[in-house]
């Protein structure tokens, strides 16, 4: 809560928030690092200040979504260091301790059994944000049938699905995704990094056919897109395209994120200190350069609003459902008058007409009530 003073009366003003939706802690031996709570807090656990375009903003990141590294992390005999229930309920636990945190569930395609999360969610409603799964990790390719049991539970518990992006052709392929995606089109899809180690291109053009053709609910979030390009151009083009669909305004499906701790949030000799702030300043920077009238409203929702709307309001879920109930009280109607109708004409046709022997009667009188 910042204060400020007008007068008399101190007026206080709330911290912008902000959420960011791609968050780990756990080890991670690929940078020889254990990430814990305190390396997550040290970067978010208090108000973070930006310099956005010359000037400085105090700010808030709400929430952080986390995925344990511990299930996605193989120790030197290629065992995996915390099983699908054991990793992702200690992450469970420590949201509870940190309610800035909301846990995904990871799930270990390939080595893991979906049942396993089934069981999570099941023991424990409405506590995982959404599935986490990492590809290139456990080197199961997306379209290998691996990944549909996970899918199907996705599904059925309405939870959106975060899969790590990379190169085209590889496990991660963004082209794959889609393709699984496509026999799931009610979940919700985040490529994350759109394409990790590329240009980005391949991944953007596919969300942007998933819009226009609607056979798939892709996201992306912008986790190490041009992070390292204050002029963000890859960004600025992608939030223009989708400004400009065919269905309309579609920046709804950009989400911010960070991969934080990883590489230089945080890892082991790449660290770089205020590397986060200046990520997001950048970001935030590049919109009020390009987008000015509406530059807070598309930073707000980018950074905020679509991951509270897709994680944690649901709206998408409840929408759906309130048109599935509407059709049915739709048809229902039309039956009940269709039925009163037919009775009414029922009843001035015998009042006119003489009485008929039922046995006299054609078979196909009686084929409509059948």
């Amino acid at each position: 809560m910042k204060i400020t003073v007008t007068g008399e009366r101190p007026v206080f003003k709330p911290l912008r928030q902000n959420i960011d939706m791609h968050w780990h802690e756990g080890i991670w031996t690929t940078e020889n690092a254990h990430y814990t709570h305190k390396d997550s807090f040290s970067l978010v656990g208090k108000p973070v200040t930006l310099n956005i375009n010359g000037n400085l903003s105090e700010e808030e990141i709400k929430y952080i979504f986390v995925s344990n590294l511990d299930c996605m992390t193989f120790d030197q005999n290629h065992n995996l260091i915390k099983n699908e229930l054991t990793g992702n309920l200690e992450m469970l636990d420590e949201c509870k301790k940190h309610p800035q945190k909301k846990a995904y569930a990871v799930c270990q395609a390939g080595y893991g059994d979906p049942k396993n999360i089934e069981k999570l969610l099941r023991e424990n409603p409405d506590k995982f944000v959404g599935l986490k799964f990492h590809p290139m990790v456990f080197q199961k390719d997306v379209n290998s049938g691996a990944y549909e049991p996970y899918m199907k539970i996705a599904e059925k518990y309405n939870l959106p699905c975060l899969f790590h992006s990379d190169k085209t052709g590889s496990f991660a392929c963004p082209k794959k995704i889609y393709e699984l995606a496509k026999k799931f089109p009610k979940v919700p899809v985040i490529l994350a990094h759109l394409g990790a180690g590329t240009n980005h291109q391949d991944a953007i053009n596919v969300l942007l056919d998933s819009i226009e053709t609607g056979r798939a609910n892709l996201y992306g979030d912008t986790s190490w897109v041009d992070c390292k390009n204050q002029e963000m151009p890859t960004l600025k083009a992608l939030i223009k395209r989708l400004q400009n669909t065919s269905k309309g305004d579609q920046t709804q499906r950009l989400l911010f994120g960070s991969d934080a701790p990883l590489g230089e949030f945080g890892a082991p000799g790449k660290k770089i200190e205020g590397f986060y702030a200046q990520n997001l300043s950048d970001f935030k920077t590049m919109i009020c350069r390009n987008f000015k009238e509406n530059a807070d409203k598309l930073t707000d929702k980018i950074c905020f609003y679509n991951a509270k709307e897709l994680f944690l309001d649901k709206n998408w879920v409840k929408n759906t459902k309130y048109l599935t109930a509407r059709t049915v009280s739709i048809i229902l109607a039309a039956l009940a008058l269709a039925g009163g109708i037919a009775g009414s004409l029922y009843f001035n046709h015998t009042k006119t007409t003489p009485k008929t022997d039922i046995t006299t009667l054609p078979a196909r009188h009686f084929q409509i009530f059948g």
